[in-house]
């Protein structure tokens, strides 16, 4: 099975991993995204593509799902954050984390990648692209990424390989690598 994931040049691409503590899932994918998906649309918020996270680099607790999400400007993801509604749920979001990183934009062009299901890929967050492959996509974060410790890199994406493995063990420089897998049903 395939996923296509359209990139636009005149919006902002964001990616955001996280994981969802056991005993808040229901609530998280119950009440908070029913509530939460209507806003987040109003203020132009688009899902582009999710993945489930096989593994990370890194120590302590890693993501287990992530998102690619496209946004009219970085104002407007801004916006949603200062939206009431969400401001009235943040702090019970934000608790059922075990961990939760967002808000990372890269630059986009037009472009519709048609992404496999069935294959891993390698999302590596670098200032220095090191696989011996092209990467699929090859992105620069944005210069008005709210996120600082990303300046300077790029996120770029590759199918697994044993030299991604690699990398994801001993990342160097930096680098983060998440070895994901396409998720059909987040939409």
């Amino acid at each position: 099975m395939t996923v296509e994931m359209k990139l636009s040049a005149d919006r902002r691409l964001e990616w955001a991993a996280g994981k969802v503590a056991e005993d808040k899932m229901a609530w998280m994918y119950g009440p908070y995204f029913a509530a939460m998906g209507p806003v987040m649309a109003e203020h132009g918020n688009e899902t582009a593509a999710g993945f489930v996270v096989v593994d990370a680099s890194g120590t302590g607790v890693k993501p287990a799902s992530g998102v690619f999400s496209s946004w009219p400007s970085a104002e407007a993801h801004a916006g949603f954050h200062t939206d009431p509604r969400f401001l009235e749920v943040v702090e019970e979001r934000d608790a059922s984390f075990e961990m939760f990183t967002g808000g990372h934009f890269v630059d986009a062009h037009d472009e519709v990648l048609v992404l496999n299901t069935d294959h891993d890929y390698a999302l590596v967050i670098a200032a220095t692209q090191s696989l011996p492959q092209p990467p699929i996509i090859d992105l620069k974060v944005s210069d008005d990424n709210k996120r600082t410790n990303h300046q300077g890199k790029s996120l770029a994406l590759y199918p697994w390989t044993d030299a991604a493995e690699e990398l994801r063990v001993a990342p160097g420089d930096g680098a983060e690598v998440y070895r994901i897998r396409f998720n059909p049903a987040a939409r």
